[in-house]
């Protein structure tokens, strides 16, 4: 499939309808196949795949192939999975991480994806960054034998919490194809500066990803993160100002519209996918293509 980079992707969760990704049953509900389609008919250009569901679809008998000509029909060029996460550890947990990891790359080659997200270490496991560059830039090493990238994603509560931090470790790991996917809501939520995307090397930002929300932390970050987003012009975030940055740093690749709420989990999937395209369309679009030159 040829990859449109300026297209939107439909990321996984934006398409799962009514499951979280923080619960143990978290595989959607909706077929695949049908999801594939209310993407590409809203407008998209890409899909991601959380990797629950590509294990549950071929356990059911399908065949990556199928998946594959199902995503050539339907036009979207771009394909994202999610995620890889312990890739860092020792013992059971890198054992179900490299279990994860060569699944993940098998679907990559068959459905010929762009990238995988990569998690670092949640709730501040106390790694050194050093380390975490150490492994970051072996599994970017495997990687590449698979023609993709590794989109490492910033969180606030995690080993690298803002985007200073994230950006530090991949440096460090100086991968060709590692580097950051950089989300709106995390940039947000560890009181990392909008502006600051500006002053990212594009070399190091693989991924991005959007969506809306209030200026004010609604509970616990974990509440937060899962049950408030909103689609883009939703909200109050300066997205504008977020493509403008991007654009000013140099980045020209897809943008990811993520969308975790308890609101929109409960929308009927055309209405989900059409309403999430829409408002993350109007936001690209309203950057002026000399953007990147102010």
């Amino acid at each position: 499939m040829g990859r449109n980079e300026q297209a939107l992707i439909a990321t996984c969760w934006t398409t799962a309808g009514n499951v979280r990704p923080d619960q143990v049953d978290n595989l959607s509900r909706w077929r695949l196949e049908d999801r594939i389609e209310a993407a590409a008919r809203a407008g998209y250009g890409g899909f991601g795949f959380w990797l629950g569901d590509l294990i549950a679809w071929r356990e059911q008998g399908g065949e990556y192939g199928a998946l594959c000509r199902h995503l050539s029909d339907a036009g979207l060029g771009i394909v994202e999975l999610e995620y890889l996460s312990d890739w860092f550890a020792q013992g059971e947990r890198r054992e179900r991480s490299d279990a994860a990891r060569a699944e993940l790359f098998r679907a990559a080659d068959a459905l010929d994806a762009r990238h995988v997200k990569v998690m670092p270490p949640f709730s501040n496991q106390g790694w050194a960054r050093a380390a975490l560059a150490e492994q970051f830039a072996a599994l970017c090493a495997d990687a590449a034998r698979h023609d993709l990238l590794m989109a490492l994603e910033m969180t606030p509560f995690s080993d690298l919490p803002d985007l200073g931090s994230a950006l530090d470790m991949v440096v460090q790991a100086d991968a060709p194809n590692g580097g950051l996917l950089i989300d709106i809501w995390h940039v947000v939520r560890s009181d990392s500066a909008v502006a600051a995307i500006a002053d990212v090397p594009a070399r190091f930002i693989k991924a991005v990803e959007l969506c809306d929300a209030e200026l004010a932390m609604r509970g616990s970050i974990t509440e937060d993160t899962m049950c408030h987003r909103r689609p883009c012009g939703e909200g109050a975030f300066d997205l504008p100002g977020f493509v403008a940055a991007l654009a000013r740093a140099g980045y020209d690749g897809p943008y990811g519209v993520e969308i975790l709420s308890d609101a929109f989990r409960a929308l009927p999937l055309d209405e989900a996918a059409r309403r999430s395209f829409d408002g993350a369309a109007r936001t690209v679009g309203a950057i002026a293509p000399d953007a990147r030159n102010q």
